[in-house]
């Protein structure tokens, strides 16, 4: 069975709009660039990278896209990649994550098997763990094989409301020959444990990548 990670901290940077708006805040030919290279959206969002300068991550039936903003000559101007989808080898499930009755949730595979690792830093594997485990698995199996570096990108933003706590919840991984994403929303009631959490829908996809 593949490992399964705990959950880690979500922080949220106040003041930074939520994915929605911060699309709305990318240049309108970017925008549309961006989403003629990637096809049909499965995943996406949009947000400020490391150095606080404006990026994107599309995953869509065509392709695994990032675009972000860099200088040249001392001028900011925004540049992208895309990795294409194979034709043919999408491959899209849906979990529903709910919780079980004692709110515990069992490992995919049979007792006594012997747990198959993924290098991942700390902060993808405390996203990575928020997921139910079916999810985690079905993220991580595709790269066991081989020996590839793995790049994993996230996204996740928060709403707080009186009576309960919502995350959007985005997670890829990827080399350059396969990829795999998840997204889902999940609500946490006011004075719930955390365990309690109710995932609304998880919808997950992996493919193979064409050669660059």
């Amino acid at each position: 069975m593949t490992q399964i990670h705990e959950p880690g901290a979500l922080p949220v940077e106040a003041g930074i709009p939520a994915r929605q708006e911060y699309w709305e805040l990318l240049p309108e030919d970017v925008r549309a660039r961006l989403t003629e290279k990637a096809g049909r959206p499965l995943t996406w969002w949009a947000g400020p990278d490391a150095d606080g300068r404006p990026s994107a991550v599309m995953v869509g039936d065509r392709g695994l896209c990032r675009v972000g903003q860099v200088l040249r000559d001392g001028v900011a101007e925004f540049r992208g990649q895309r990795v294409r989808v194979e034709p043919g080898s999408l491959r899209s499930r849906s979990f529903d994550g709910r919780p079980s009755p004692d709110g515990r949730a069992a490992a995919p595979g049979l007792p006594g098997a012997a747990v198959l690792r993924l290098e991942l830093g700390a902060q993808a594997q405390g996203v990575l763990g928020h997921f139910p485990l079916p999810v985690q698995d079905f993220l991580q199996r595709p790269f066991l094989a081989g020996g590839a570096q793995v790049t994993a990108d996230w996204y996740y933003d928060e709403t707080v409301e009186p009576g309960q706590t919502t995350w959007f919840v985005a997670f890829v991984l990827s080399t350059e020959h396969v990829l795999a994403a998840a997204e889902g929303t999940r609500t946490l009631a006011r004075g719930a444990r955390p365990d309690r959490a109710e995932w609304h829908g998880i919808q997950c996809h992996q493919a193979r990548l064409a050669p660059r």
